[in-house]
């Protein structure tokens, strides 16, 4: 039996539905973002923050998450958000790579457009390593890490806007590709 290697339709599936599941454990409850604004008061965390914030509003969401809000992200969605960029940025990165290929067949490295996905998963990895230190550090400010945090945080949905885009134009792309070739194919 031929092995497809890791770029293949499949994968890009199985990614899919390991994201979502992710994406559905952070987002509800009982460990995710549903419980924690349950908790709060509908007050959300700093990663929501996808356009930024400055140090003062950094430390307004911290300070209306709470005490007990502040421990529940620490003790749940912190360890959630190790898994559910690596869920993301394995989908965005196999999915560019088969459109890539699919797309442009003569393309040498086209897991190397893939690779803006894994940036997006990267950056979201820094972003949670600032926010953990500012966590445990709380009530200290720390201004320097603040700011570091929020470009982290900006250049991650930098790169998810542009993964998600490129996604949604190549499988379009890809439509039209297959119909224009069914298309000449039935008017032989």
């Amino acid at each position: 039996m031929k092995r497809k290697g890791l770029f293949c339709a499949r994968n890009a599936i199985l990614f899919f539905v390991f994201f979502l599941l992710t994406n559905f454990i952070i987002n509800g409850k009982p460990f995710g973002l549903a419980k924690l604004m349950e908790i709060t008061g509908g007050h959300s965390i700093l990663d929501m923050e996808l356009m930024g914030y400055s140090v003062d509003r950094a430390y307004e969401i911290l300070d209306h998450l709470g005490a007990e809000g502040r421990s529940f992200h620490l003790k749940y969605i912190m360890p959630i958000d190790i898994i559910f960029p690596l869920s993301y940025g394995l989908f965005y990165f196999i999915t560019l790579t088969l459109i890539v290929k699919e797309l442009w067949k003569k393309v040498n490295k086209p897991w190397l457009i893939g690779f803006i996905g894994l940036a997006a998963m990267l950056f979201d990895w820094l972003e949670n390593i600032m926010i953990f230190i500012l966590l445990n550090n709380y009530p200290n400010r720390m201004d320097g890490i603040v700011r570091i945090a929020n470009r982290f945080t900006q250049v991650k949905s930098f790169f998810i806007i542009i993964s998600m885009t490129l996604i949604a134009s190549g499988l379009i792309a890809l439509a039209f590709k297959t119909f224009a070739v069914k298309r000449k194919a039935d008017s032989v």
